[in-house]
């Protein structure tokens, strides 16, 4: 993002303002005038006039959203509310739609809250996080409804990973999150025996940030378990825990990258933070990488532009599958790499990560 454009959000100063979203701790930097100001500049943006929004368990989730609801309503945009729901589940529905918000301040702590804004099944760029910030007006409408998108993304979602050829015993620590229902759920319908911790919405004996928590609650859950999988509070992050030992972003990328090598994918777009070992990896599969800027969305961007298969964001170990999803889809990856548990490339996998 430019100086300049930097410069030019002076107003915002104490807001964390990227193409990942809008972010602040809520009721000091980020504040429900704020809520309003974004979602009436994004409804320019929706030309379907359509947007799903959903939410994560965090405390101040749930104000945020009828704010966000009423305040595109009352521009004319019809609002289809998918109640407390993953990152990767809002993206998928977005794409029938038009149009998505995400509340939720993905894996910061839980007096942060904020807004992830999609377009055609994607983040925002950097040009429309520009008009995002401008000042406009319009006609006021009324228009609204419920919808309830988890149970046709875990249809969706299940039969694109297929079923388990064996049986795989699964560990989940949802940290309290959106996950609680989707995850389980997924995991059951591909053929997983799962256990479950940190189930209680906004409630968990973690920090909201899987990467950076030690996951003692999951390592003590997984041991009679294969694998282990901790995702963040809008279900968008995945860790996974094996043989009683948290595994490094690179191992959970590198798991989900070796899932689309494994389906004939070929040409990936990772982030410049992502591990030169994951990129070795795709090479030696006869692969081709190209490098973004950092960011879920530069990832994305790239790959449309260059009609990429897959891909990925190192630092947050987002696994990207454009074919399912155009973000960060913790909930599919856990599923992949169910599938491989006990096969050798599994193995390898993790070994050369």
């Amino acid at each position: 993002m430019s100086s300049e454009f930097i410069k030019s959000l002076g107003a915002f100063d104490a807001l964390k303002i990227t193409i990942s979203g809008v972010r602040g701790i809520f009721g000091d930097e980020l504040n429900l005038a704020d809520v309003v100001y974004f979602c009436r500049n994004f409804s320019r943006l929706i030309k379907s006039k359509k947007c799903v929004i959903a939410q994560d368990t965090r405390p101040s989730s749930n104000i945020i959203s009828n704010t966000v609801s009423a305040s595109l309503m009352e521009r004319g945009i019809d609002v289809y509310n998918l109640g407390v729901s993953p990152t990767p589940v809002a993206f998928r529905e977005a794409r029938k739609y038009g149009a998505g918000i995400i509340i939720t301040s993905s894996h910061n702590p839980l007096e942060w809250n904020g807004l992830k804004f999609i377009l055609e099944g994607r983040g925002i760029n950097e040009k429309e996080l520009k008009i995002l910030t401008k000042e406009n007006n319009f006609p006021k409408t009324h228009i609204g409804s419920e919808k309830d998108a988890a149970p046709t993304y875990v249809n969706d979602a299940a039969r694109f990973i297929g079923k388990l050829k064996h049986s795989a015993s699964v560990a989940l620590d949802i940290g309290g999150g959106a996950a609680r229902d989707v995850a389980p759920e997924l995991l059951k319908k591909i053929g997983c025996k799962i256990k479950t911790i940190n189930v209680i919405p906004g409630k968990s004996s973690r920090g909201p940030d899987p990467t950076n928590d030690p996951l003692r609650g999951l390592i003590t859950a997984s041991r009679k378990s294969q694998i282990g999988f901790a995702f963040d509070l809008d279900g968008d992050r995945l860790v996974v825990v094996k043989d009683g030992k948290k595994q490094s972003p690179d191992v959970t990328l590198g798991l989900g990258v070796a899932s689309a090598i494994e389906k004939g994918y070929k040409r990936f777009v990772l982030s410049i933070d992502t591990s030169v070992a994951v990129e070795k990896h795709i090479k030696s599969e006869g692969g081709i990488v190209r490098r973004s800027k950092v960011g879920e969305a530069n990832v994305v961007d790239l790959m449309i532009k260059t009609n990429s298969q897959a891909g990925g964001e190192g630092s947050s170990a987002g696994f990207i599958l454009p074919e399912f999803n155009m973000c960060r889809d913790g909930l599919v990856t856990s599923g992949l790499i169910a599938t491989m548990i006990g096969t050798k490339q599994f193995n390898e996998t993790i070994q050369f990560m």
